[in-house]
């Protein structure tokens, strides 16, 4: 079997991959959180075990932990959902109002609004229905949480235990690939933990910012910036446009530009500044591969597919670096100017 056939087999296969992770993207969702709940939450558990607390009662309390998030999440989607969606005329109205004022305010300066081509511009509905959809979508996923719960807990349980296992029934003494496997999770963990406090902290101070500001629904706008904080860049962009909008529709001008300078400065502060700060250099990813991995995961998986796309992407740079002969695949991934460690002498094996 000559190279180009066995291309030709590999991308079969991975067509093949594809089309059944699609098809069967019910199952393999919840799956997928929940690994990502459980890389989030194995530092906690795994450091309850290293000072002496017994598997089953650290896991219990992570369960409790987790039991409590979503209760929160839940009472907080359950109770946003519908009346988010029902306040959407009364905005429209509030809206219509707005623009009407900053049409006449122009034209005291002199400056001609064609107020109906404003309208058609300034359309909310389009950005409104998108969060009541991603809602939707999270409080959908949550009705799985009971099957999440499950599938973490036992994950936990083996946690500790799964290296051992592996080396006893695979009867391989060398070391080194479970130094890579171990290297891998540990970056993994890592990158997970740290991307889902910086997240938490950007939802907060998101939510106390427009609570400060008096915008409605402050506590939905913060669990947005939560969620979308998991995409670099073009994920706290797409946070701030339903604050903005609601700040412009119910107070103005002055109160929407203040929404837009602090949302700049909470992602500035925390995206930019803490965040490779504790992540490090060399765990970033490209702009272009986060705008094709929000296209690529969001149509295989949907919306929550756009949530995990730049996790799952993470998680394949992380798994490429490990491995020497597709290294290669994780500098391409990385940022556009590669740190000094991350250059590499070039190779046969392109």
């Amino acid at each position: 079997m000559n190279k180009s056939e066995r291309w030709l087999i590999n991308l079969a296969a991975l067509v093949v991959v594809l089309a059944g992770i699609k098809s069967a993207g019910t199952i393999i969702v919840p799956l997928l959180v929940a690994i990502f709940v459980a890389l989030v939450s194995s530092p906690i558990a795994l450091g309850l075990q290293r000072r002496g607390v017994p598997t089953v009662i650290s896991v219990l309390l992570v369960l409790v932990l987790l039991l409590g998030i979503i209760a929160g999440l839940s009472a907080v989607v359950g109770g946003s959902v519908n009346a988010f969606r029902a306040a959407i005329p009364t905005y429209e109205g509030r809206l219509v109002e707005q623009l009407g004022q900053l049409t006449a305010l122009a034209a005291q300066y002199n400056v001609a609004i064609d107020e109906a081509s404003l309208r058609a511009m300034v359309n909310p509905n389009g950005a409104f229905q998108l969060f009541s959809n991603l809602l939707a979508a999270v409080g959908g996923l949550l009705t799985n949480g009971f099957l999440i719960l499950l599938i973490v807990v036992f994950v936990l349980m083996e946690a500790a235990s799964m290296p051992d296992k592996v080396r006893v029934a695979f009867n391989r003494t060398d070391q080194a690939p479970f130094l890579a496997f171990g290297r891998f999770m540990s970056h993994l963990n890592k990158y997970m933990l740290i991307k889902t406090i910086v997240s938490a902290l950007t939802g907060i101070l998101a939510a106390l910012y427009c609570t400060w500001l008096g915008i409605d629904f402050p506590i939905v706008l913060g669990l947005i910036a939560f969620l979308l904080n998991y995409i670099p860049t073009l994920g706290s962009i797409i946070a701030g446009v339903p604050a903005v909008i609601l700040a412009f529709i119910q107070f103005g001008l002055g109160p929407a530009g203040a929404t837009i300078l602090g949302y700049a400065a909470i992602n500035v502060g925390l995206g930019n500044i803490l965040e490779p700060r504790l992540q490090g250099r060399g765990l970033g990813v490209s702009p272009m591969v986060v705008f094709l991995s929000l296209i690529f995961w969001g149509w295989m998986l949907g919306l929550v597919g756009i949530l995990l796309a730049i996790p799952l992407t993470m998680t394949a740079k992380l798994a490429f670096e490990e491995s020497p002969r597709y290294r290669w695949l994780a500098i391409l991934l990385g940022p556009e100017r590669p740190s000094r460690v991350d250059r590499i002498p070039p190779t046969n094996t392109l």
